[in-house]
């Protein structure tokens, strides 16, 4: 999957079985795309997440999206798993 498709996904996600499904396909791309992901060990991962959750007011804003970050959806938690292959924490 590119990673586009997984922004898709997390944009996609709505419910709690949902994020399951997102967290389970995540899985299987970091097993079949490692290489492609910027963090691809978990203590690179955890800073990432870390790293987003704490600019992310700022991400959403400039997405053009008001987006309330002390009450997340679950479309937002997959979205922070997303962020958190990439971002530098």
């Amino acid at each position: 999957m590119t990673s586009d498709e997984l922004c898709e996904c997390a944009k996609a996600v709505s419910t709690k079985a949902g994020f399951v499904d997102f967290v389970e396909i995540l899985s299987r791309d970091y097993v079949s795309n490692r290489d492609e992901w910027q963090n691809d060990t978990l203590d690179q991962f955890l800073l990432g997440l870390s790293g987003f959750a704490n600019d992310m007011g700022g991400y959403y804003k400039n997405m053009g999206e008001a987006v309330d970050v002390e009450k997340i959806t679950w479309r937002i938690a997959a979205e922070m798993l997303i962020a958190a292959t990439v971002y530098e924490g």
